[in-house]
């Protein structure tokens, strides 16, 4: 099978990869890369090449199927779009959208695209070119740099294994090598495929840290703690509370106090009760060591000890 598809292209600088537009002559639609390519399948035989209006034939990479955000919201779907790597633009054939039910009327320099009597895209008449350039919202900015003089230009290299092994999450070389060898894609250039690092960041773990060590009999370890003040006091006026948590066996107390200079006065308290309970001393006390436990810090930015400290110091109980 011949396809022969007629078109009229203009000489230009660069033209966006990510601009569509509506050509009367062609009789399929075309696109130069694979960006924006839904699913795709390698052509037949009689599908490999096309003429264009000159009577050259072009090579066709693949034929997929694009579906185009529209300026006005709605999905245009370009089902069977020949993927032309030596053309200089995105081509939609008027023909084939006619014979899908859509309709475009022209005027004033611009056109509408209607289905089934509602607009779902608009479009420009482009002054340069005489062409008309289809509303688009582009999901990706790249630019073909053309000569004015010939078809060479700069184009995405659709045949890196860097780029398929991204667009594939990230798969192994050798599944990628796989694919090639099943025939499920064309022969990449693996000469970019170095290290990737966004798959090493992937596979980077946390440090694991080492637990701290925990206290293996009662009152080896107290945890202490002052909250407040509180905007609502209690019925005699405390705004702070102060608890004594042991470690070992997670056995709480909680003190209601007015400010936090009781905490010394409570630990005592708190301190003679257990001691007698249990028959054991308190070995640690374990705090944030505030000001209210150690003391404040004088001019030289040195912690001077409170009466907290000193009381635990005279006990021999370790801060």
């Amino acid at each position: 099978m011949n396809l022969t598809l007629v078109c009229s292209e203009v000489n230009l600088a660069s033209v966006p990869r990510n601009t569509w537009w509506l050509d009367s002559g062609a009789t399929t639609h075309i696109s130069v890369s694979m960006q924006g390519c839904l699913s795709y399948r390698k052509p037949s035989d009689g599908e490999r090449n096309i003429f264009v209006g000159d009577g050259k034939s072009v090579e066709v990479e693949a034929i997929g199927h694009f579906r185009l955000l529209l300026g006005t919201g709605f999905y245009l779907d370009l089902k069977d779009t020949f993927v032309v790597p030596s053309f200089r633009r995105n081509l939609v054939s008027v023909s084939l959208l006619d014979k899908f039910g859509y309709s475009c009327s022209f005027g004033n320099n611009q056109f509408t695209l209607s289905l089934n009597s509602s607009i779902v895209g608009t479009g420009y008449l482009n002054a340069y070119d005489n062409l008309y350039l289809l509303d688009t919202v582009a999901s990706y900015n790249e630019t073909l740099h053309v000569e004015s003089r010939g078809t060479k230009r700069k184009l995405n290299k659709e045949n890196s294994a860097s780029l398929w092994h991204k667009r594939l999450g990230h798969i192994s070389k050798g599944r990628i090598e796989r694919l090639i060898s099943n025939g499920i894609l064309e022969s990449l250039d693996f000469s970019d495929f170095s290290v990737c690092v966004d798959c090493i960041k992937g596979k980077q773990t946390k440090t694991k840290r080492l637990g701290a060590n925990k206290s293996t009999d009662v009152l080896e370890l107290i945890h202490t703690d002052i909250c407040g003040p509180f905007p609502t006091t209690s019925w005699n006026g405390q705004q702070y509370f102060i608890t004594f948590i042991d470690d070992y066996s997670r056995y709480g107390y909680l003190y209601l106090i007015h400010e936090k200079s009781q905490s010394l006065d409570v630990f005592k308290s708190y301190k003679a009760e257990v001691e007698n309970q249990l028959n054991k001393r308190i070995k640690k006390v374990r705090s944030d060591r505030g000001g209210e436990y150690y003391g404040r810090y004088d001019g030289s930015g040195e912690q001077r000890p409170g009466p907290f400290a000193k009381f635990l110091e005279e006990c021999g109980i370790v801060p």
